[in-house]
């Protein structure tokens, strides 16, 4: 059974949204080439360390740990200096250029990592980077300002620049775990209908009733009530469980560990799951259920 490709946002949640946006993607588009040609003009030995061959583990996940860990630490020193503790400036000076110095690796090789991406991934990871590259530029300045005596203002901008980050590393975990860039793939990702096609005979499942299908690969999982019917996907989000045997009270329950989602929407329900089920877009017509992509 193939399974639905990991790397295609099918929900309605901010960032999913974000990760469709068209402006947003046709920026990404033209920017992509630029970056390209800058890797692979870096020659061939220092592209493998980017993207982290030699350590068999990418890089840039380990490296985008160092400027998150310094700037919090920044940030700590920051509000005990404010509380009195002044002998302790020093240090969250030094914390902060750790972290710019780590922060610009960290670019380097999510760039690299990025060059290869395309759709949504491509969208939501040129967005990731710009909040990150700014939060670079605000703790240079902020650096800027504390040593030419203006501390306050340069902690302030410290501060910002730390919920920059914050963003940017929800949007970071969005790409590694929800999208699944940089992790292990041994399969052929299957990328759901971008146009309608027929499914299911409409009258062939009842009303009130749940039915798994095979679509071209996919496990899918439908819903009729009335003359209304959803489509989720029957692959649970948390371990590849799968969805369809327990149905009841609006939901389906995962048979592995429990999660369980709504079927109205695929939103979580209870966990462990943290990502909802994908949808797709469903219709009637003459006769038969139709499916495409959601978003399409």
């Amino acid at each position: 059974m193939r399974m639905l490709n990991p790397e295609l946002s099918l929900n309605t949640r901010p960032v999913d949204r974000l990760a469709r946006n068209a402006r947003v993607a046709w920026l990404a588009a033209r920017w992509q080439p630029v970056v390209r040609a800058i890797v692979s003009r870096s020659g061939r030995p220092l592209q493998e360390i980017l993207h982290g061959v030699p350590l068999g583990h990418p890089l840039h996940t380990i490296l985008t740990d160092v400027p998150i860990g310094a700037w919090t630490a920044t940030a700590v020193l920051d509000v005990l200096e404010v509380c009195g503790a002044e002998s302790l400036r020093d240090g969250a000076d030094a914390t902060l250029a750790v972290g710019i110095a780590a922060g610009i690796g960290a670019a380097a090789t999510g760039w690299a990592d990025w060059s290869d991406t395309k759709d949504e991934p491509r969208t939501l990871g040129f967005l990731h980077a710009l909040l990150n590259g700014a939060a670079i530029v605000a703790y240079a300045g902020s650096l800027a300002l504390r040593r030419a005596g203006r501390r306050r203002t340069g902690v302030a901008v410290s501060t910002l620049a730390l919920g920059v980050v914050a963003v940017g590393a929800y949007l970071g975990g969005e790409l590694s775990l929800g999208m699944q860039l940089g992790v292990k793939h041994t399969a052929e990702p299957k990328p759901p209908p971008g146009e309608f096609v027929p499914v299911l005979s409409f009258e062939s499942i009842a009303d009130g009733e749940a039915k798994v299908i095979d679509v071209d690969g996919l496990r899918i999982l439908l819903h009729r009530l009335g003359d209304d019917v959803r489509a989720l996907s029957g692959v649970c989000t948390h371990r590849g469980g799968p969805l369809g045997d327990d149905v009841r009270d609006g939901c389906v329950t995962c048979p592995w560990h429990g999660s369980k989602f709504r079927l109205t929407d695929g939103s979580i329900e209870a966990g462990p799951a943290t990502f909802p089920l994908a949808r797709y877009e469903a219709r009637v017509a003459y006769g038969w259920i139709e499916l495409r992509r959601f978003g399409a």
